[in-house]
């Protein structure tokens, strides 16, 4: 098998899904582990739970578009699933080839449905913290940690930690809300609405963020918002005479929430940002 964490590797990769995102974008929505409701498990609102209610809502598509999206790039490598929650994602990422995944949650309650429910051979569940994990210096091939570092104090720490247990070279598949999307007018000092989150990072702080420790190899949006339906956008256009009737239709016309490479968003803010990191050497 080729290997899995060489650049031109990770570069094909990144090419296929940067020209193939309309067609192959939403592919995880019939991906098997989708098919069942567990219904007897309540959804919080901290952790995605795949039951009746969730396939409903926009979160349900989110998460899966998300491990779907890193199954590409994690066939054949030892993966660390930061906070892995019910652990749906984890066996996405073993069916798609990984060498082994170690899925973590400080939560056991919810590990103990990720056991249950996606339990797999090359699958181990471990309670930990991820801002102290424990296990040495260089042991993962790859990080996934989505929608996580928002539920930090202090998300330069957690990105230290993930950087600390990838190996040279290895990584980092990362995604957090978009403070200018979820919770516009509020500074990154002031709490989100969501009451699990301590901060919310607009896109150039969460990119700096990363570039701390990271090379960011590709950025993606999720769930894009076209300017034209923003409030303040439209005060703003009011306040400089502009014309208040033009809706330019956005680019790319995602209408769901696939992984929209971010360089080809125009008129249009993601929910959601996704990156794609390799640590530094």
């Amino acid at each position: 098998m080729a290997n899995r964490l060489d650049p031109a590797s990770v570069n094909e990769a990144v090419r296929h899904y940067r020209e193939r995102w309309s067609s192959e974008g939403t592919r995880g929505l019939s991906h098997p582990v989708a098919a069942p409701s567990h219904d007897y498990v309540p959804f919080s609102g901290e952790r995605l739970i795949i039951n009746s209610k969730v396939k409903s809502i926009p979160t349900f598509a989110e998460h899966l578009l998300r491990y779907d999206w890193a199954c590409r790039f994690v066939g054949g490598l030892s993966v660390l699933d930061a906070a892995c929650g019910a652990g749906y994602g984890s066996k996405m990422m073993e069916m798609a080839g990984s060498k082994e995944i170690t899925a973590v949650d400080v939560d056991e309650e919810c590990l103990a449905h990720a056991r249950s429910a996606y339990g797999g051979e090359r699958i181990r569940h471990l309670q930990a913290d991820i801002q102290n994990l424990p296990f040495a210096n260089e042991t993962f091939d790859a990080v996934v940690s989505f929608e996580t570092i928002e539920h930090i104090p202090q998300g330069s720490d957690w990105i230290r930690e993930s950087a600390r247990v990838l190996k040279p070279g290895g990584l980092f598949l990362v995604s957090t809300p978009n403070r200018r999307t979820c919770n516009p007018g509020l500074y990154y000092e002031e709490a989100p609405s969501n009451p699990y989150h301590f901060y919310e990072y607009d896109f150039s702080e969460f990119v700096g963020e990363l570039l701390q420790e990271y090379d960011v190899l590709e950025v993606y949006g999720q769930t894009l918002v076209r300017d034209a339906d923003d409030a303040a956008h439209r005060m703003l256009r009011h306040q400089y005479a502009r014309n208040l009737v033009w809706r330019p239709n956005p680019a790319p016309d995602a209408r769901g929430h696939e992984l929209v490479p971010y360089g080809q968003i125009k008129n249009a803010q993601p929910m959601f940002v996704v990156a794609l990191c390799r640590k530094k050497s």
